[in-house]
């Protein structure tokens, strides 16, 4: 299989600085047709576009945009769209609007053209925030999908964040870097009103791993009956001692639960879970050192135990924290899985989780339903213990 390549066909930024807005998108919409020119240099490749989805990334600042513009491509190179790469400076001194045009081509060696996305970037500072939405809107693609990637905490009386929502299908969260409480407001604003777009979180599909392999426990026949006789649930967490569960946590937790039909139940000021059948869950919760580069908040250790037919079963996943940082081992996360039990399905293995985590990981996201039940599940069954405030010891 030939191997693909990112290529950026540059072109110069419309530094529109003073300029009205409806000149910035004059300019832009020019590029765009520049781009899609017949070839008029020796030797220069035929460009064809293709274009599935409008991709819209909101970022908190330029640097933040710029840190994500790559990300943005490799998925746009697999994923064929208009990619809208949008950086927000509310607080300059001066409202202004700069935007340009590129073509991002993924080029399979020997071929005689390249397949083109395109990408188009958008820094607006001071008062003009308000306005971007507009400009994000005219630059849309009609008739496709609109996914918007919202990188920051999300308020929905935001009118900027309400005026690019509008036109999103879906909107993608990573709340490892935001807030467990933003996934919650944004849920229950999804919920008011039909219609409105679909919510996914690249936390949420950082933990399909996760919850492959705690599913895996009870896969072997032996092992089916312990998946209704769950005693004990420990999660780990990197962050401080006495920090609140994040998101990867309760999302996980969520999962857990709405998965074997636990419900919770206060006692004397404390949470507990209940199975079906009245049984117990006890639920313990830790923090972890959090090394340098390492999210705030991240899962780092699900234990379970389990118990069927006088049988205790405890299963564990750990990950080994910072082996995916540069100086460590930067080409993979380790994960270290293990089902002690006195039953021939004992077992143990590691597991290698590939790098470039950010592009895989919005590509894996937008490649799933836009619908997730059992994500609106998990956040409901979240929803329900934040006034518990669940704290990491």
């Amino acid at each position: 299989m030939a191997e693909a390549v990112t290529t950026s066909l540059t072109m110069p930024p419309a530094s529109v600085r003073g300029a009205p807005m409806s000149s910035v998108i004059r300019d832009i919409e020019k590029q765009l047709r520049e781009i899609w020119e017949a070839p008029t240099k020796p030797g220069e490749c035929v460009k064809s576009r293709v274009c599935t989805m409008n991709l819209v990334v909101v970022a908190r600042t330029r640097e933040l945009a710029e840190r994500y513009t790559p990300v943005v491509d490799e998925v746009t190179a697999t994923m064929p769209a208009r990619a809208i790469i949008v950086a927000l400076e509310p607080e300059a001194p001066s409202g202004a609007l700069e935007g340009g045009a590129t073509a991002v081509s993924s080029v399979a060696s020997g071929s005689q053209g390249a397949l083109c996305s395109e990408r188009i970037t958008l820094v607006a500072t001071g008062s003009t925030c308000a306005r971007v939405g507009s400009a994000v809107e005219a630059l849309l693609v009609p008739e496709i999908p609109t996914t918007l990637v919202w990188l920051g905490r999300v308020h929905t009386d935001d009118p900027v964040f309400l005026s690019i929502a509008s036109d999103a299908a879906r909107i993608v969260l990573d709340t490892e870097y935001t807030s467990l409480s933003s996934l919650l407001k944004l849920a229950r604003w999804t919920r008011e009103e039909v219609g409105r777009a679909a919510l996914a979180d690249l936390s949420w599909t950082r933990l399909a791993v996760w919850q492959e392999l705690s599913a895996r426990f009870f896969d072997s026949p032996e092992m089916r009956a312990h998946a209704s006789g769950v005693t004990r649930i420990v999660l780990r967490q990197a962050s401080e001692k006495g920090a609140r569960l994040g998101a990867e946590g309760s999302l996980f937790l969520g999962w857990i639960a709405t998965r074997l039909d636990w419900r919770a139940e206060r006692l004397g000021g404390a949470v507990k879970f209940r199975r079906p059948d009245g049984g117990q869950v006890t639920l313990t919760l830790e923090a972890v050192v959090r090394p340098k580069g390492e999210a705030p908040g991240a899962l780092t250790y699900v234990g379970i135990v389990a118990a069927a037919g006088g049988v205790v079963a405890k299963g564990s996943i750990e990950r080994e924290l910072a082996s995916g940082l540069a100086g460590q081992t930067p080409d993979a996360d380790v994960l270290s899985w293990k089902l002690d039990v006195p039953l021939p399905t004992a077992s143990q293995q590691r597991i290698r989780l590939y790098a470039n985590k950010e592009a895989a990981l919005l590509l894996n996201t937008l490649r799933r339903a836009v619908s997730d039940p059992a994500l609106g599940e998990s956040i409901a069954f979240a929803e329900q213990l934040t006034e518990d405030e669940l704290t990491c010891n």
